[in-house]
């Protein structure tokens, strides 16, 4: 199905984009180690999932001491590749979305700022489609802590009240980026994602199965085990500086 281009599927130059409604709600670092491989693909990816259990994931950063403190309980904490806050994902739902590299002698994605809002633009009109008066904003609020949803930043999604409804993190990895979102705080009526798709790429392919390519399982395992199952991982120097105690 094909959609008109717009300043976000001109922007972010997507000429095509799978969209994943992922069925399987997975573990917190599947999540991240699935992400990680969409990144790696040669095509834009757009994922909707759940978790399987009750998770909290903090920006690379930041400190599972601190994530603890704000949101106490969680059964896993859970250090995300990108940066950005301290999410609970307890509550709202969370997608992905994955641009590939451009060719070399294309021009750059666009800066972070700039991708934000594009993104954050198109799915601002998602949500409105969806239900949802919303709008982004405009610029940064008061700093209001670590956690992601106290301090809204340029280009969040918030409602009338300034309330914030969606926010993200992004990593820019070899010419590639990956933008983790997390919708809160609202309800979308359903197919939401869908008008999200079509406002990024005018060519959008649905895909609703468990397993997005063949050898993705064993891929998935390998990734998990060799990094985000690691103890460097929860390193909180991050290899850089021996971590001292007083």
């Amino acid at each position: 199905m094909q959609a008109p281009m717009n300043a976000a599927t001109e922007a972010l130059g997507l000429t095509q984009l799978t969209l994943w409604l992922d069925p399987l709600a997975r573990g917190g670092y599947e999540n991240m180690a699935t992400d990680e491989l969409l990144l790696g693909r040669s095509e834009a990816w757009l994922r909707v999932y759940g978790w399987r259990d009750s998770c909290v994931s903090f920006g690379y950063f930041d400190t599972v001491g601190t994530a603890r403190s704000i949101f106490p309980g969680a059964a896993h904490y859970i250090r995300r590749w990108t940066g950005g806050g301290i999410v609970d994902h307890r509550h709202g739902v969370t997608y992905t979305l994955t641009l590939p590299a451009p060719p070399s002698d294309a021009p750059p994605l666009p800066p972070a700022s700039v991708l934000y809002a594009h993104i954050h633009g198109a799915l601002a009109r998602a949500l409105q489609e969806a239900g949802v008066p919303c709008r982004l904003l405009a610029c940064d609020a008061p700093p209001g802590g670590r956690a992601c949803w106290a301090s809204p930043v340029a280009s969040d999604i918030v409602d009338s009240a300034g309330r914030k409804l969606a926010g993200a993190g992004q990593r820019r990895y070899r010419g590639a980026v990956l933008h983790q979102g997390l919708i809160q705080q609202c309800s979308p009526l359903p197919g939401w994602e869908t008008h999200f798709a079509h406002f990024l790429s005018p060519q959008v392919s649905l895909l609703e199965s468990a397993s997005p390519w063949e050898g993705y399982e064993s891929d998935l395992a390998e990734l998990c085990r060799s990094k985000y199952l690691a103890p460097a991982w929860e390193d909180e120097s991050h290899g850089r500086r021996s971590t001292s105690f007083y």
